[in-house]
């Protein structure tokens, strides 16, 4: 793990701890319906159908997406084996993960699959 994943995994870790991390797919729809989600990150190995799913609902939302880590991963940081998508409730918060993010996605070697490390579609 390198310095920027730890970064992100501590920051997630932090969220958590302080009640502003959302987990799991229902939990996230309901912080998007509701406004409550400020950056959501879907695994790398989640399935296409739920990475789909995030991406028409960020966009409908005007929130980050981000595709990074994998499903054990961030399980360990939400406390559960396996979760699939995340949301991070807190602006600021939200905004230093999204730096990490976005410096993991420009180190070399960053990509996985043939597919970008890291996604992001623009604020709407």
């Amino acid at each position: 793990m390198t310095g920027v994943d730890q970064q992100i995994t501590g920051l997630l870790g932090l969220a958590r701890r302080g009640g502003l991390l959302v987990a799991g797919d229902h939990a996230v729809r309901y912080a998007l319906q509701r406004k409550k989600a400020a950056l959501v990150i879907v695994a790398r190995d989640a399935g296409k159908a739920c990475r789909r799913r995030f991406d028409l609902w960020t966009r409908r939302a005007g929130v980050p997406l981000y595709v990074y880590g994998d499903k054990a991963g961030l399980g360990a940081i939400a406390g559960r084996a396996e979760c699939a998508v995340v949301a991070v409730r807190d602006r600021g918060l939200a905004a230093a993960v999204e730096q990490r993010l976005r410096g993991a996605a420009a180190r070399p070697g960053a990509e996985s699959g043939g597919e970008p490390f890291v996604s992001q579609h623009s604020r709407v």
